[in-house]
């Protein structure tokens, strides 16, 4: 083990004495401002209408969500440059994440004072514009549904190995109707996909194209962090106080690609999944644009929801992106429609802060 591997390893157990520090250092770094100053182009209501819907789950945090505003009429898209072909080719995520941040702006569209109503005019999930939103004024609603999206994040460790209550894990996959299983830890299909994860983890850390596109999305310093509002920081991957100074101030663009660093990724990846109640598997009807955009709106529904009962929220996708684990994964734990989400989930004692970085509305734009 090399003496930068064992740092960041045994970094949890003297995180706490230095996490006061590494808060103030990257304080204001965390999340875009609520109340931005808008571009010149926009009202400032529509810019907190996009900064809300900003605030939705991404891979690899790119935030690939490209806006063209039109007056009363808003056009999404992605952004070619953040799209993630290595783990995700065929933008299968990202037309989840999309749904995802359409879902954050139709509820926050009625506390801004607007009326939202959307078309998906997009025929697949790697065309230049997926949806329309047109916008009419309307009294507000009040802010209340606010506050949820403000708050929605990963909990990538302190999940608990308590069992879910029955009313809980029925809420977990009420938002879905048939399109959802719930699969307790210590069950067979809950072994088979804490295995599964590790070991797609391991295979998709053996691949230097997937690891060099995880690389590019880290941001190693406060400097990247600040430049770029986007990917995965020290706060987000949840390293904690010491390990992500060190992370900060000593690890290298190079370092990413060690085989050091790679087996620090799997081990972290053992622990978290040791830790947790069990498995929600989120399935759609088919693979198509709508029914992805619908799969990710229902999934953010959930995670909203599940903040006020101590829920925590973990995206492990990586088998559904490495072979043979894929293919095998729905025969494993019977499931017969395309499998869209493996969320791993369980109760925490504290429901963290959100920590990852977001983009300015301004660089949302369509350009």
């Amino acid at each position: 083990m090399t003496r930068r591997h064992s740092i960041l390893t045994l970094g949890g157990a003297v995180g706490a004495a230095a996490s006061g520090y590494v808060w103030s250092e990257r304080r204001g770094l965390i999340r875009a401002d609520l109340s931005p100053e808008a571009p010149s182009t926009l009202s400032p209501q529509l810019s907190s209408l996009l900064t809300y819907a900003s605030l939705a789950p991404s891979g690899h945090n790119a935030q690939p969500w490209r806006v063209t505003v039109d007056r009363d009429h808003l056009c999404l898209g992605s952004d070619r440059a953040r799209w993630l072909p290595m783990v995700d080719p065929h933008n299968r995520e990202l037309a989840l994440s999309m749904g995802a941040f359409l879902e954050n702006l139709l509820i926050a569209a009625p506390c801004l004072g607007y009326r939202a109503t959307f078309e998906v005019v997009g025929a697949g999930p790697s065309d230049d514009d997926l949806v329309t939103v047109a916008l009419a004024p309307m009294t507000s609603t009040g802010q209340d549904a606010l506050p949820p999206l403000r708050l929605r994040r990963t909990v990538r460790t302190g999940q608990l190995s308590q069992a879910l209550s029955k009313p809980d894990a029925a809420t977990l996959t009420s938002f879905f109707g048939p399109g959802a299983q719930y699969f307790a830890q210590d069950t067979r299909e809950g072994r088979y996909l804490a295995e599964a994860t590790i070991e797609a983890n391991r295979a998709q850390a053996r691949r230097n194209d997937a690891q060099a596109e995880l690389a590019s999305w880290m941001r190693l310093t406060t400097q990247d962090a600040r430049a770029h509002r986007d990917g995965l920081t020290q706060e987000s991957m949840e390293v904690p106080g010491f390990a992500g100074w060190y992370v900060r101030h000593f690890l290298g663009r190079d370092d990413l690609m060690s085989q050091s660093f790679r087996d620090q990724g799997v081990e972290r990846v053992q622990q978290q999944v040791a830790s947790c109640a069990g498995w929600l598997v989120v399935t759609s009807s088919d693979s198509s644009l709508i029914s992805l955009l619908e799969t990710g709106r229902k999934t953010e529904r959930m995670w909203l929801a599940m903040r006020d009962r101590k829920i925590g929220i973990h995206s492990m996708t990586q088998v559904l992106e490495e072979r043979p684990f894929c293919d095998e994964a729905p025969k494993q734990i019977g499931i017969a429609g395309p499998i869209q989400f493996i969320l791993r989930v369980g109760y925490v004692t504290q429901y963290p802060e959100p920590v990852s970085l977001r983009r300015t509305v301004s660089a949302m734009l369509a350009r």
